[in-house]
């Protein structure tokens, strides 16, 4: 980001009123005045020290200069290129480089005192539509500023939701293969809200986790799956009466989760209040969670020292799962559905499914394959590759609690795995 440096003498002018923003300037030694109008009769309107930037606005909006700079002493300046803090504000966070921009017009609408500053205009049906102001704003910025604009609609929402307990746990069940039997069940949250009706998991758990609002969401989780599973374990005794009942409830898990400071006294408190045991409760994390650092690697060690299953997600998708596996100890793993999914028309796909599920077997990890769909991979899993747990439609989609129970007393379309 930082290209060179230049010095002032006092006095100099560093940049002068109508000149292009071609670059800004951090303060390392000296100090710094902006000033409107010629400089032997100026108004001073700024002054920065060591350390303050200054020029990046016509940098960031493309502009002139609408004041000028000079060093009132001597001064040394680490110049910073145009290109370098664009690619910064475009790598920011996409909510982060919205609010920079609308402040940046702002501030620009204000000194300018112009008709066409408006930022936002209001249409008949009330619906905020950006304007172009003053030419700073094209047509594919328009449109990623309706996109961040929508994201914090939804954060807002997702805040209302958790109050209003617009909330639902579906359940997907986990297979035994080789007795085609329900081994546990996936809980998989979902919203109705009344605004936008049933919202795509993968749009607003997005959102939930770029922000604080996956941890309350997340305690909603594990309170009410630990709930729903003494719920399934008492259907099970009523249907087994002379057995003891034995059934897991996988909860997904997030890094930022993990790094709440009050993530195990909940998780314990929720599973003591349920009824039912740790062994009982299987936390699944995809690989992301291991470049948290080692605070949440600590936190996946302390699962299991406490006696609850840790579940390898998505493995296979990432670059390192077979270090994660070398390194870090955990309970089972899942073989993302696009390998079951293209196992069977491509050749190199089925080795590379066969090979993870071998590999497993011989480490003595538990694998659990996604998204089976029909009998032809439901066969090839269990019986050709000894997969141990399979799930997806083939057996049942996700589906509300009482529904999620009925599977427990009438068969699934598999047969027991020879």
């Amino acid at each position: 980001m930082l290209q060179k440096r230049k010095r002032f003498k006092t006095g100099e002018i560093i940049f002068a009123e109508g000149d292009p923003g071609d670059s800004a300037f951090i303060i390392e030694s000296g100090q710094v005045e902006m000033f409107v109008g010629p400089p032997d009769d100026s108004v001073c309107i700024m002054t920065f020290g060591i350390g303050e930037i200054f020029g990046e606005m016509s940098v960031i909006d493309g502009s002139t200069r609408t004041s000028s700079a000079r060093a009132t002493e001597p001064c040394e300046l680490i110049i910073v290129s145009a290109e370098a803090l664009a690619e910064r504000i475009e790598d920011a966070d996409p909510i982060v480089r919205f609010l920079v921009t609308m402040l940046l017009k702002r501030m620009r609408s204000v000194g300018k005192n112009t008709s066409n500053s408006a930022l936002l205009d209001v249409d008949g049906n009330n619906q905020s539509r950006l304007l172009t102001v003053s030419g700073l704003t094209g047509e594919g910025e328009k449109e990623r500023t309706l996109k961040v604009i929508e994201k914090m609609r939804i954060e807002s929402e997702l805040k209302q939701a958790l109050h209003a307990d617009e909330f639902a746990l579906h359940y997907q069940p986990i297979i035994d293969l080789r007795f085609g039997s329900i081994a546990g069940y996936e809980a998989l949250i979902r919203w109705s809200s009344p605004e936008r009706g049933l919202v795509r998991p993968d749009i607003f758990m997005g959102i939930a986790e770029e922000t604080s609002l996956i941890v309350p969401i997340g305690r909603w989780v594990i309170e009410r799956a630990c709930r729903d599973l003494k719920t399934f374990l008492d259907r099970m005794k009523e249907l087994n009466s002379n057995e003891e009942p034995d059934l897991f409830v996988s909860i997904n898990i997030s890094g930022k989760q993990f790094l709440d400071g009050n993530f195990f006294s909940h998780l314990t408190e929720s599973v003591k209040a349920s009824g039912v045991r740790n062994s009982q409760v299987k936390l699944e994390v995809t690989e992301r969670i291991f470049m948290e650092g080692p605070n949440a690697l600590h936190s996946i060690k302390r699962c299991r020292e406490l006696g609850f299953h840790v579940s390898l997600d998505d493995f296979g998708t990432g670059y390192s799962s077979l270090s994660y596996l070398a390194q870090f100890q955990v309970d089972s793993i899942k073989v993302d559905q696009s390998f079951v999914k293209r196992m069977l028309a491509d050749p190199k796909t089925f080795v590379i499914t066969q090979a993870i599920i071998a590999m497993a077997n011989g480490l003595d990890i538990p694998v659990i394959a996604e998204g089976i769909e029909n009998e032809e991979e439901f066969y090839t899993l269990g019986e050709d590759m000894l997969c141990r747990y399979g799930q997806g439609y083939w057996f049942s989609r996700p589906t509300p609690l009482a529904d999620a129970l009925s599977l427990l007393g009438h068969p699934l379309p598999v047969k027991k795995v020879s």
